[in-house]
């Protein structure tokens, strides 16, 4: 693995949580917390960036993720409107919008994806937390496939949020917790990984279960050292709050799997569990879950797309813990 570009000073982020890359190579990267989208050429140079606060065409509250459709076409999802923005090829200019809230009867998703024929969309719903109103449930997060105005077609998963840290009313994401994943191939197949386990239940988009794969597989066990990483990974005003909680939900071990992506031949990439101090390995596996071979990523990075020609996308914070989009090429491609 050789790094190959990264963003420079030029290019200013407040969080990188994702990105996707057109047919040339340029890299789109949004940014929810500053309202717009940047441009990186194919070697992570600033080219431009677009959009700003607002309700009005071409404007964001919030940018969830965004996705390079067929010919280029950019869709950016706005979650706080409820609202999808498609951008014609290299334009910054908004060529439509479709408002999905009208047709949801209820909170719009926290993120989705366009379906690769065009169409419809598979949607991910993610429960806010709620506090002093009784219950006690456990949070569940569906998905479901969204038709193109946003009106439900069928629910496809249901299945545990992400794991918490919780003290009162504060809350952060576990650093050992279990989440589910559900990734899109371009057959439209849905593949569920819980990450407790490598293994995939793949579904088609009526919600039936078509088939599934496991391999054995036991992540390691989770250290002192990897404790005192997820301590000192912690805002400082937050260590005394959530230290406790996390020695009371330690797990014995990692999770099996920590990240999932798919590359556009549809090769499905499996972060294994491990400390991060260490380099991390990606796997990779066809359809069928046949082992195709492993990446090293360097510590300190974090993969947000792989293309199947060996080019990786992750990204890396600087010593003032400020954001970059670094690219990587693998040293060989899986088979």
């Amino acid at each position: 693995m050789r790094e190959i570009g990264a963003s420079g000073e030029d290019a200013s982020f407040t969080a990188i949580t994702t990105l996707d890359v057109d047919s040339r190579g340029m890299i789109y990267v949004p940014d929810t917390y500053r309202q717009q989208i940047t441009v990186l050429g194919p070697d992570g140079r600033w080219v431009r960036s677009f959009g700003r606060r607002g309700a009005g065409p071409g404007e964001f509250r919030a940018i969830r993720g965004v996705q390079l459709l067929a010919g280029d076409s950019l869709l950016a999802y706005d979650p706080s409107l409820g609202r999808v923005t498609v951008f014609a090829p290299g334009s910054d200019q908004a060529a439509y919008s479709v408002n999905l809230a009208a047709r949801l009867g209820g909170a719009a998703p926290f993120d989705l994806r366009r379906t690769h024929d065009g169409s419809t969309y598979l949607a991910l719903f993610r429960p806010m937390f709620a506090f002093g109103q009784g219950g006690g449930e456990a949070r569940q997060d569906r998905v479901r496939h969204l038709g193109a105005d946003g009106s439900p077609r069928a629910d496809l998963l249901r299945f545990p949020s992400r794991a918490f840290l919780v003290a009162g009313t504060s809350v952060m994401p576990h650093p050992f917790g279990r989440e589910g994943f559900a990734r899109l191939d371009s057959g439209d197949r849905v593949f569920f990984i819980q990450s407790d386990s490598l293994a995939a239940d793949i579904y088609n988009l009526a919600g039936q279960r078509t088939g599934r794969f496991a391999v054995p597989y036991t992540p390691p066990a989770i250290t002192r050292a990897d404790q005192d990483d997820a301590l000192a990974a912690m805002p400082a005003v937050d260590r005394p709050v959530f230290a406790p909680v996390l020695k009371d939900s330690l797990p014995e071990r990692w999770p099996a799997v920590r990240g999932v992506l798919l590359d556009d031949r549809d090769r499905i990439w499996m972060q294994l569990g491990g400390g991060t101090r260490r380099n991390a390995e990606w796997a990779a596996f066809d359809g069928n879950g046949s082992y195709l071979g492993s990446m090293l990523i360097p510590a300190g990075s974090e993969v947000r797309l792989i293309r199947g020609d060996g080019t990786v996308y992750a990204s890396r914070a600087d010593s003032d813990d400020v954001p970059h989009v670094v690219v990587y090429r693998m040293a060989r491609t899986p088979r």
